[in-house]
């Protein structure tokens, strides 16, 4: 599993008694770090995506992101953001991986494969759906030339996104693996 990804008590603990779930775990993370675009989930009234699955956990509302399409998820196991872009809905780590810097007012913008945020500090951009850093530090203006030099020999970390389900009544739901 990489160790970007946050787990709970309750997935430890479930590991601890159930080490066939882990090993699933284990499996999804390594699909997932290959590039599949699975996050996210699209808003439609017809029902046809729900909850009701015991892992998923619901964290709002789609009506919560009418204002304003970022919102902050503090939940028992961390902070998160709930990002709304165009029909589809995202869960992502509150922070961004270069400088911690909270992404509740980035900048959300369609990247190259889709929905995207751009981190409002250093400009590091990340795919919504799966993560992966578009453009790491860029240095566009005199702060960022000076942020993106103290990151320069960094390695990109992916941003941690979580998978997305949305109910008949917009309720949003994830689970964290």
């Amino acid at each position: 599993m990489s160790s970007h990804h946050r787990r709970g008590i309750g997935d430890i603990l479930s590991d601890e008694l159930d080490p066939e779930r882990a090993s699933g775990r284990e499996a999804r993370a390594k699909t997932k770090k290959g590039g599949a675009r699975d996050g996210g989930a699209q808003f439609d009234a017809s029902g046809s995506r729900g909850g009701g699955d015991e892992k998923w956990l619901k964290v709002g509302n789609v009506r919560e992101l009418d204002e304003k399409p970022i919102k902050a998820l503090i939940l028992a196991n961390g902070n998160f953001c709930m990002v709304k872009y165009g029909s589809m809905v995202f869960i992502t780590a509150c922070n961004s991986t270069a400088y911690q810097y909270p992404l509740i007012d980035g900048e959300l913008f369609e990247g190259a494969m889709g929905a995207a945020i751009r981190s409002p500090l250093d400009g590091t951009e990340y795919d919504l759906a799966t993560g992966e850093v578009l453009k790491w530090c860029p240095q566009d203006n005199m702060m960022r030339k000076l942020l993106g030099g103290l990151k320069k020999a960094v390695n990109p970390i992916p941003l941690p996104v979580y998978p997305t389900k949305i109910n008949e009544d917009g309720d949003v739901f994830t689970f964290f693996v």
